[in-house]
């Protein structure tokens, strides 16, 4: 670097001084404007003060003016019936101080009867302020607030203006009964000299508004409105009740004297001819070397074109992503696509026109995949998309279709609309390769298949497993349209309480009328449901028939509490919780009478997040199940961490319950537990009186199996309840 200077300098000296010099002189403007902001708000600051002075001695004056009143006051309570004389003295002997009050007067029951001075006042003997609605209304506000109520500046009859203070006096005792009012004519101008106010002071133009106290919304009655610029300063003249707002501001604003500014440009000459020069050598050095180093990594990693990853780039990342889903045992999908017959476009319409097209083409990709999701283009018309973090192939088949929907629409290039389409092949980590060179080969296998098939296809690179996503996402959208046409019905299956051997609780099971498949197995459609997302629509449909169920059950005069089962999936969104309670509570029915189902799965690995919206569900009154408990995981050693209200015993273990002892032991081992720890237990599939007897005689609290009822739709879960009420009344 130190050579580079010494080259510059020799070379070519003057150019390279002049040019250093403007860089700092400009440097210097940057620092002079930002010191003379400091100067105008110090200058504004100042103004602030000397306003805010000015404000408390005008408060000052108005208080030394309503002493007077307030004195008045205190005499006309004493002496109700004061005389005209009587007035006289006191008006005199209150007005000795050199006031600015003109006059002032009494008016007993609201009518006029003193005044005093009396000269050119002689009109307002005998006003009644109940017939004068412009003076009524501030008379009125006095008496409300049993204070001074300030009003104007109003102009005068006689010329000039005036400010009025009217003040109730109240008599009796107890200080309740209205004697009437005492109002004073104030000499606004007057008032303002003695305050030491002008409209022109220290440079600077004051104005003051809010006549009748009414704040910064009132009218400007004092000085020019311009004065209350954006930029004024300004303070709150405090009034018995209500304010005034006065300003001060300057023409042409908060200015830097010219002195001021000629010294600051003189020191800005001085220091830029002392110090330029090398500043600004060794900022140019570094912002070039930046920027050539930053040019040349976008030039290694990025498309120029597209701004899209380059070959190199994604090779990288791409390396990365197999290493990090390989140690968390995830998939991925890749998605290898092509442009169909885009050479056409580059003969027909131009090669301007198939960048254009490209441009376009990657920003849609980009809109349409998450962000963390990696996106790159390898050459010519050939694209790749990485999907993270999958779950199944049947999301990527759901993406790809979405991407084929989106792209396939048509481009706005050079005032014409073109349409293209594309083939897209897919290949799964780790199904389809461990690699990236095998991923890459096989998802553009897939894509050439797609291609060879007729284009504007697509494919996946192991047949089984597209026809497998081709199922599930067939079955997927079946799922919403049965949703959405009411071919799913929500069937109850009774829960006893063995201890009253009544049903007070039921389970709500969905059931699919598939309109040409007939009755579909939940075993068929539900793992599909929670793969592909579906049955969160379908969890939320089953809540809201849930909700209306029970509402029919309140209203039928019945007391049931229902379980409803709730998959890992549908907690994944995080409004989930509450837009359950939501559903819930549109139907006003109390959160107790709902349980939530679920299984060991969500509580031992669903995280912090889950756990509070469990939480959360919990502290507003609905219980929660573990379903199929102790088929998955040793939930014993976590069973008292587990925010939970009821245990259900799995099937399997309660049909083997009389001939293995092993799970008789375990049955009996999880009801002890349940009783130690508070926690209710169910024991699911009984089929027969002698398993019944066992878990009665084990203390279970509940039990449900086909022995009890099977699931049944809602009015025949009525007709049996009504049957069993007959028989436990025949039996008492």
């Amino acid at each position: 670097m130190f050579s580079s200077v010494l080259k510059l300098l020799t070379h070519r000296p003057f150019a390279f001084s002049v040019t250093v010099f403007f860089t700092v002189l400009f440097l210097s403007t940057v620092f002079i404007s930002h010191d003379f902001n400091r100067i105008r708000e110090n200058i504004k600051h100042q103004a602030f003060v000397d306003l805010l002075t000015l404000g408390a001695r005008l408060e000052g004056e108005i208080n030394a003016h309503l002493v007077v009143l307030r004195g008045l006051k205190a005499e006309v309570a004493i002496n109700p019936d004061i005389t005209q004389s009587e007035f006289q003295l006191l008006v005199d002997e209150f007005l000795q101080t050199q006031l600015s009050i003109r006059h002032l007067a009494l008016a007993p029951d609201l009518i006029v009867t003193n005044i005093h001075p009396s000269e050119g006042n002689g009109k307002a003997l005998g006003l009644n302020y109940r017939e004068h609605p412009d003076q009524l209304t501030a008379v009125l506000s006095a008496i409300e607030q049993k204070d001074i109520v300030l009003t104007g500046p109003v102009d005068l009859v006689q010329g000039g203006s005036a400010l009025i203070a009217r003040i109730p006096v109240f008599i009796g005792k107890e200080r309740d009964q209205l004697w009437g009012i005492i109002s004073g004519v104030i000499d606004d101008q007057n008032l303002f000299q003695r305050a030491g106010i002008d409209k022109r002071l220290w440079g600077l133009d004051i104005a003051i508004r809010g006549r009748d106290g009414s704040g910064q919304e009132g009218a400007v009655f004092y000085g020019d409105s311009s004065t209350f610029h954006p930029d004024a300063v300004t303070v709150d003249v405090v009034l018995p009740t209500g304010r005034w707002q006065m300003a001060a501001y300057t023409d042409g604003g908060w200015q830097v004297t010219g002195s001021q500014v000629k010294t600051y440009w003189l020191i800005a000459l001085l220091i830029s001819l002392a110090t330029a020069m090398a500043a600004y050598l060794i900022a140019k050095n570094y912002r070039e070397k930046l920027e050539a180093i930053e040019t040349a990594n976008y030039r290694a990693n990025y498309d120029v074109l597209t701004g899209l990853s380059n070959r190199y780039h994604f090779n990288q990342q791409l390396k990365l992503m197999i290493q990090e889903h390989r140690r968390h045992r995830q998939i991925f999908a890749l998605f290898f696509i092509d442009l169909d017959y885009f050479k056409e476009v580059n003969d027909n319409w131009g090669h301007p026109a198939g960048d254009t097209l490209l441009k376009q083409f990657a920003g849609r990709m980009t809109g349409i995949v998450r962000s963390d999701d990696l996106v790159a283009r390898l050459a010519g018309d050939e694209f790749v998309i990485v999907l993270k973090d999958l779950e199944s192939a049947t999301q990527a088949e759901l993406l790809a279709e979405k991407l084929q929907l989106e792209l396939g629409e048509p481009y706005f290039i050079d005032g014409q609309y073109l349409s293209v389409t594309h083939s897209l092949g897919i290949a799964m980590y780790p199904d389809d390769g461990v690699d990236m060179e095998q991923l890459l080969q096989n998802a553009d296998r897939a894509m050439y298949e797609a291609k060879r098939a007729g284009k504007n296809r697509i494919f996946f690179f192991n047949e089984g497993l597209s026809q497998e996503v081709k199922r599930h996402v067939q079955v997927h959208n079946e799922i919403l349209e049965g949703i959405r046409t009411g071919q799913f019905e929500v069937y109850l299956q009774p829960i006893m309480e063995l201890g009253l051997l009544s049903t007070n609780k039921c389970e709500a099971l969905v059931r699919w009328f598939h309109p040409k498949k007939g009755l579909v197995s939940p075993a068929e459609f539900i793992p599909i449901a929670e793969q592909t997302g579906a049955i969160r629509a379908l969890g939320e449909w089953i809540l809201d028939e849930v909700g209306f169920l029970s509402e029919r059950l309140t209203q039928a005069g019945l007391d049931i509490q229902i379980s409803v089962n709730r998959s890992v999936a549908e907690f994944y969104p995080k409004d989930a919780a509450q837009r359950w309670m939501e559903i819930i509570s549109k139907h006003e029915v109390p959160y107790d009478k709902v349980v939530f189902e679920i299984t060991e799965s969500l509580l031992m690995d669903g995280g912090d997040s889950q756990l509070d919206k469990i939480n959360r569900l919990r502290d507003q009154g609905i219980a929660f199940s573990i379903d199929d408990f102790g088929t998955g995981y040793s939930a014993i050693n976590y069973l008292r961490h587990y925010p939970v209200d009821y245990l259900k015993i799995d099937r399997s273990f309660v049909t083997d319950l009389l001939e293995d002892e092993q799970d008789r032991t375990l049955v009996e081992v999880i009801i002890k537990m349940g009783q130690t720890l508070g926690i209710k237990v169910v024991a699911e599939g009984v089929e027969d009186q002698a398993q019944l007897d066992v878990l009665k005689a084990f203390g279970c609290d509940f039990v449900q199996g086909f022995y009890l009822g099977k699931p049944m739709p809602f009015d025949q879960f009525l007709e049996f309840l009504e049957q069993e009420r007959t028989v436990l009344l025949a039996d008492s």
